[in-house]
């Protein structure tokens, strides 16, 4: 449970990794999906055909439903319940009738995601196979046997049913930053604004104190707390003493009383907050993308495997992803569904997914723009060249690198 609330929140608060599962999500969204037949015969062809109007009746559309998988790669796992319905024509009330087909025969009607911060706990088998699922739901636990479920992992290494989060190496870094955002926001408020300095007379601070001078202390100090929007912080000390001089000249100590005034650092910091802020920024980057887009590294280093082909590594990445899913689907989900028809297994289709290329790279340009401005990469002529090549533009001209190479790439 704490992890599922963990990694949410640094997806949905980091603008880092933010940027990169909505590159992510924007890439697999625009994927073609279609049935093939189990060979080339009419009967097949059919069976296929039944395949793409189950995709196309169900109460969601299937870019929504891929973009729900995806959700396996911020918690290492998702788990859908697959729902069926009687397929009797559009004009039936009752959803688990309804469709756009009357022919009697069993389509889905959703895949419902059962979101990873509702576990309670997973069922397994005697030999360590996984059963199904509990979900914490309002009424006690509700129980999806995995006959009925579709299960995405990022990795079955050990069998274990939660996967590799991709968030679990930015956890560190996420927590630092935060901290320290959070400290400097509290600092430059606080520079700003003051922290709250009050004096009261020094018997109202004495054991002895009267109840009245408690009162009026406690009502002082919620006052002064009142005053601060975030850190509820502020100084409360004896009132200062001044020295007056009698008729006889003698001198007598007595407090000033009541005041207050604003305190403020009046210094500059021991420590560029902002600089230590960026580098967690790019670790948490490098975390993610590592192995497909920050090759170069932040000080242009392995400038010849970053301009090799971060296009296709990149593809290579997705792919695996997608493969995964297609997977699943053609093991679970459409087996079943043909099973409950009646099909048999030699004419079985499969569904398939096309290719990333131009979506991959319209996601990677957008996403290392995102890491530039967040200082998770930095800009040289390597990474331009490979860009051009990329897009097909004319190489720079010699005298431009030059004055490039001469600035730094600036």
């Amino acid at each position: 449970m704490y992890a599922a609330q963990l990694y949410q929140r640094i997806r949905d608060e980091d603008p880092v990794v933010g940027g990169v599962f909505l590159a992510l999500e924007s890439m697999f969204r625009q994927v073609d999906w279609r049935a093939v037949p189990a060979n080339d015969t009419p009967e097949a062809q059919a069976w296929a055909d039944f395949l793409e109007e189950c995709r196309a009746d169900m109460s969601h559309t299937w870019p929504s439903f891929v973009a729900e998988v995806l959700t396996m790669l911020v918690h290492g796992w998702a788990y859908f319940e697959v729902v069926y319905k009687l397929r009797r024509g559009p004009e039936q009330v009752e959803a688990k009738y309804r469709s756009r087909y009357n022919d009697n025969r069993i389509g889905w009607r959703k895949f419902a995601l059962r979101p990873q911060r509702t576990l309670s706990a997973w069922d397994y088998d005697g030999d360590g196979g996984i059963q199904g699922m509990y979900q914490s739901a309002p009424g006690g636990r509700v129980f999806i046997p995995i006959q009925r479920a579709l299960h995405f992992r990022t990795t079955e290494a050990s069998g274990h049913p939660e996967g590799r989060s991709m968030l679990v190496n930015s956890r560190r870094a996420y927590r630092f930053q935060t901290r320290l955002e959070e400290f400097e926001a509290v600092g430059v408020e606080r520079d700003l604004a003051g922290i709250p300095h009050i004096t009261v007379p020094v018997e109202h601070l004495s054991p002895d104190a009267s109840a009245a001078e408690q009162a009026t202390v406690q009502l002082i100090q919620d006052m002064a707390a009142g005053l601060r929007a975030d850190e509820r912080a502020y100084v409360l000390t004896p009132a200062e003493e001044y020295g007056m001089e009698d008729a006889e000249g003698k001198i007598h100590r007595l407090p000033t009383g009541y005041s207050f005034k604003l305190l403020t650092s009046g210094g500059t910091r021991a420590h560029d907050t902002d600089a230590i802020i960026k580098r967690y920024s790019q670790r948490i980057a490098t975390s993610l993308l590592s192995t497909f887009l920050l090759l170069g590294g932040s000080e242009g280093k392995g400038a010849q495997a970053l301009s090799a082909d971060l296009t296709s590594l990149f593809e290579l990445a997705g792919t695996g992803i997608l493969g995964g899913i297609a997977s699943v689907i053609n093991r679970f989900a459409i087996a079943n569904l043909m099973r409950l028809n009646g099909v048999p297994p030699e004419l079985w289709p499969r569904l398939e997914h096309g290719g990333l290329s131009d979506a991959a790279l319209n996601a990677m340009l957008g996403q290392l723009g995102n890491l530039m401005n967040a200082g998770g990469i930095t800009h040289d002529t390597n990474l331009e060249a490979s860009l051009r090549q990329k897009l097909g533009l004319p190489e720079r001209a010699k005298s431009e690198l030059s004055v490039g190479a001469a600035t730094g790439g600036q």
